[in-house]
């Protein structure tokens, strides 16, 4: 390398570091994927068995880096030997200005009532059918049951206030007194 473009490389090389020891490099806390465990004193996620039938349901978020994501409620119903995977759900955007405390905007409120799947904004509803074989086919009636995704374009219909501890999150509404989630660890694959 020329002696004249050393120093060039050298600076522009130290510009790029110099931003490695501060604060704005370390991701927001509050960004991951979150599953209740808690909702009003009952455990989650909730599980039922009884015969050859068992269920299991749940809620279930996630936040990105640009502080929006989604809450989830999420259901598996298995009879014999049919699964069925069903869940629905709201975009939500967060709050951060006021970490540790935070606040939680979700665009659709399924805790209050009726769930409307037809014109709902922000929901998406999904399915899936498996049988002995694997999964059913094109031939399923649960195969039509998933809805586009629309943009945010209403105000939010529930507000959560959030306080997160280390990896637990505790948030309360209106609509909900004790909301608790824990943050998801990753899974790592297994190495073959």
């Amino acid at each position: 390398m020329p002696h004249r473009t050393r120093i060039p490389v050298l600076a522009l090389m130290g510009l790029h570091f110099t931003g490695c020891a501060g604060d704005d490099d370390k991701p927001n806390p509050i960004v991951g994927d979150w599953g209740a465990v808690q909702l009003d004193g009952d455990k989650l996620p909730s599980m039922y068995s009884e015969g050859p039938y068992s269920s299991v349901y749940g809620l279930r978020m996630n936040i990105e880096d640009d502080l929006v994501g989604a809450l989830e409620y999420y259901s598996v119903l298995d009879y014999d030997s049919y699964e069925y995977r069903h869940s629905y759900g709201s975009e939500l955007v967060v709050d951060d200005s006021a970490a540790p405390k935070y606040r939680i905007e979700v665009q659709k409120n399924f805790f209050g009532g009726d769930i409307d799947y037809s014109d709902s904004v922000g929901t998406a509803v999904t399915s899936d059918g498996y049988g002995d074989g694997g999964y059913l086919g094109d031939d399923s009636p649960t195969i039509d049951l998933a809805a586009p995704g629309r943009p945010i374009v209403a105000p939010a219909e529930l507000v959560l206030t959030c306080t997160l501890d280390q990896d637990l999150l505790t948030c309360s509404s209106d609509d909900v007194k004790s909301l608790v989630f824990k943050r998801q660890v990753p899974v790592a694959p297994e190495e073959g």
